[in-house]
């Protein structure tokens, strides 16, 4: 977002506020909870949009130097190995060796290595995915030609600092998937230079689409985080732009009041809301003032999903190679509060999944002023080709 786009954002915000509006949808909407439970319906999703939709994954600085690698998962359990290699560029392969698919590294394992041997066998890769060594391959395996076993490789772009991926190893990146306002809030939030302080994942039984949904709606702030957000923000106030599957939205703090008492140049929207990016189908930005929190849904299953969440920050200051120890308490307070309102989401989730799954409720609603959840499913209900 440029700095025309910010100053716009907080004069939208403001003046909702002021006329006790809302960023109304026409109507109400309501869905059968099918799309929740069911398993054909999951496969279905599956297959149309996590092995066919360009992916966000991760950021490039979280491999930030040459040889760096992290291990990460996909949808149906499709291990990628992202590493930085020789030329500084990143790439993304299946984490599997040609000879008898054993994971080269384990999963959610990250380190720095310019040759990657399997553990099984020794077949040796280098960072360029190529396959430079196996014992004894020509006599084992002289009837198979060493250059076509190199890793499989998934055709990856870095945009800003955000590395996407095809899942299907057989498709390439449309030139145009990403919108120029999504790319220029990777630049605004300064992904590139970000680092990782911290990272943690679990697994939440209730479904994507439920944890997703906490995450672009303001409606349950002054309930469900009653001592944790409520405090801080306007409560049910939001707005938001799409583009394409792509949403922004802002989720503006107290403070942003306070914008009608100062001067344009004074406006920060990092200080006066939280910025959230939702790149489907599976990665979630979450802007705070002095942190980023990257949050990523894996499905597993109708009712489970894996949760990797990643903390970035800013360097450390004065140039040094390591963070104070007053940097890094406020570090580990922002990696304890990130974490501790999304359990209370999460928590909530998971309950809300066993009561569909019971049956005893076959319908949920979205009110007018939930106006991002209609677009969000308006969207996904395209990529369904319902």
């Amino acid at each position: 977002m440029d700095r025309q786009t910010e100053i716009r954002l907080i004069k939208e915000v403001v003046e909702l506020h002021e006329n006790g509006d809302k960023q109304f949808h026409d109507s109400t909407e309501t869905h059968t909870i099918d799309r929740y439970v069911s398993e054909d319906w999951f496969k279905r999703e599956t297959q149309l949009i996590f092995q066919q939709m360009p992916a966000a994954i991760a950021t490039a600085n979280e491999v930030p130097n040459i040889g760096d690698y992290v291990s990460l998962d996909w949808i149906n359990g499709l291990p990628l190995l992202m590493v930085r290699d020789k030329d500084d560029q990143v790439r993304v392969y299946a984490n599997v060796c040609r000879h008898r698919n054993a994971r080269l590294v384990a999963t959610g394992s990250s380190g720095c290595k310019r040759r990657f041997s399997c553990p099984y066998h020794a077949w040796t890769y280098s960072s360029e995915g190529k396959l430079i060594a196996a014992p004894e391959f020509e006599s084992g395996f002289s009837d198979l030609n060493k250059d076509e076993l190199n890793l499989i490789e998934f055709d990856s772009r870095v945009i800003n600092g955000m590395v996407f991926i095809h899942p299907d190893p057989e498709q390439k990146l449309p030139d145009d998937f990403l919108h120029e306002e999504m790319a220029l809030g990777f630049k605004y939030l300064d992904l590139e230079n970000q680092r990782v302080y911290a990272r943690r994942d679990y697994v939440i039984k209730a479904n994507w689409k439920i944890l997703a949904e906490g995450g672009i709606e303001a409606y349950h702030f002054n309930v469900a985080h009653k001592d944790t957000l409520a405090p801080f923000f306007l409560g049910n106030l939001s707005t938001w732009e799409s583009w394409g599957p792509y949403m922004r939205m802002i989720l503006p703090k107290k403070p942003l009041l306070e914008a009608r008492d100062l001067n344009e140049d004074q406006w920060d929207m990092r200080q006066m809301a939280n910025v959230i990016y939702n790149l489907p189908p599976g990665m979630l930005l979450l802007a705070q003032p002095d942190n980023i929190s990257l949050i990523k849904m894996v499905p597993l299953a109708p009712g489970e999903t894996r949760i990797e969440e990643v903390l970035l920050v800013n360097p450390p200051k004065n140039g040094s190679d390591d963070w104070s120890e007053e940097e890094r308490k406020i570090h580990e307070k922002n990696h304890y509060l990130v974490n501790h309102i999304l359990t209370e989401d999460w928590v909530l989730g998971e309950t809300i999944q066993a009561n569909m799954e019971s049956g005893i409720v076959k319908e949920i609603h979205f009110g007018r002023f939930e106006s991002a959840l209609t677009e969000f499913h308006r969207r996904y209900e395209e990529d369904m080709r319902l």
